[in-house]
């Protein structure tokens, strides 16, 4: 008799910018991760916070000096290998479709049969909820618990938060930008989903 495998759990964190553009952009970053590896990659992101004095800051807070140093410090984290995805939309206000919709192709490129993913989703409420579980339902995601919480509450909300304010720096072509994305796409990092 065969013995089954355990089930891999996986967390995802959840951000997004763009509605502001009322349509005109809309970007998703999903940060997903195996459980055993969150605490290692916690204190991480936590010390790259507090040496590069980017803080509990939302990225439109945040100064470009310490922004770059931020981004330059994430570079060097092995361990973020292959745990970001985006996915740019354009001339679209399917603001809670699309976000399932690149939770999905995340999860997908995973590649996993046997897993079970808890999702937060920042500032997510009640009602946006019940979508998403439809959303997730029709795409076949198996999901333990959808949750929302501010991005102040967790580094893995304020990793998604800036690395959507970082990817939409390159969209509107900030000059700091080019190079660093380059190095991010190097190191598989971040990829589109």
């Amino acid at each position: 008799m065969a013995t089954k495998k355990p089930l891999k759990k996986l967390y995802c964190y959840v951000d997004e910018t763009g509605q502001d553009t009322k349509g005109k952009l809309f970007l998703v970053v999903v940060v997903l991760e195996e459980q055993r590896q969150l605490v290692f990659l916690q204190d991480k992101l936590v010390k790259i916070e507090k040496l590069t004095r980017k803080k509990v800051l939302k990225w439109t807070k945040t100064p470009f000096t310490i922004r770059e140093r931020y981004l330059l410090e994430l570079i060097m984290v092995k361990e973020l290998k292959g745990t970001i995805f985006y996915s740019i939309y354009h001339e679209t206000k399917e603001y809670v479709k699309l976000t399932s919709l690149t939770i999905a192709k995340a999860i997908f490129t995973k590649r996993e049969q046997d897993y079970a993913v808890n999702i937060v989703i920042d500032g997510l409420n009640k009602k946006e909820m019940e979508k998403v579980r439809e959303e997730l339902k029709k795409l076949t995601i198996r999901y333990n618990k959808i949750r929302g919480m501010k991005d102040e509450q967790s580094v893995f909300l304020r990793l998604a938060d800036a690395i959507a304010g970082f990817l939409r720096d390159c969209v509107e072509k900030q000059l700091y930008t080019k190079s660093i994305l380059r190095k991010f796409e190097e190191q598989e990092i971040v990829s589109e989903a």
